[in-house]
């Protein structure tokens, strides 16, 4: 295969600045393991459905996968503003997604202070993209869950999708985060 010569560049040279990464973020020094899992679908309602598609485990947490579905051609409601399902608060407040660890303490995703160390497990939005009637989201979760049983919890009134649950063996997600490949030295990353 032969790529083309690339493009010169209009930008001036970029100046890296030593940015700060704390102990609870993903890790920029590694490849994620992936976790071998089949889709885990939650129950649904007769216009939306919610499914975990994905994990990549790191040494120190994990990233989930979550993509959303709304039948197309669905009237919008009095709540919903077109693209109000993915992108304005009406949307994103009334989808929620949390998980419920082994011996039962839960954590429900929100964005943590960045300037605050968490005193317990965090589960933030961590990316995604979406159209009028589909979204993939990613969420970062830190920090590798204790062995047993997780759950994955969601609800998305907007859609009368009450609280549901699917759930996974956590070691697959451990034996996973064993797999994740460390490609430099954490000290070449700068920390606090």
């Amino acid at each position: 295969m032969s790529f083309p010569d690339p493009l010169p560049s209009y930008w001036p040279p970029r100046r890296v600045s030593p940015r700060i990464r704390h102990l609870w973020e993903p890790p920029e020094t590694e490849l994620p393991g992936i976790v071998q899992i089949e889709t885990l679908r939650f129950e649904g309602s007769e216009n939306a459905a919610i499914a975990v598609t994905g994990i990549s485990a790191y040494s120190v947490g994990y990233e989930i996968f979550v993509i959303r579905r709304v039948r197309p051609g669905v009237p919008e409601s009095s709540e919903d503003l077109s693209h109000a399902r993915w992108h304005l608060p009406a949307g994103r407040k009334s989808f929620q997604i949390a998980l419920r660890f082994p011996g039962g303490s839960e954590v429900i995703s929100r964005e943590p202070n960045p300037e605050v160390e968490p005193d317990g497990p965090i589960l933030r939005p961590n990316g995604g993209y979406g159209t009028e009637y589909s979204s993939f989201s990613r969420y970062w979760a830190w920090p590798l869950p204790p062995e047993g049983t997780l759950e994955f919890v969601c609800q998305w009134p907007m859609f009368e999708i009450t609280e549901t649950r699917v759930s996974i063996d956590a070691q697959v997600i451990l034996a996973a985060a064993r797999r994740s490949v460390r490609l430099w030295p954490e000290e070449e990353s700068p920390l606090p």
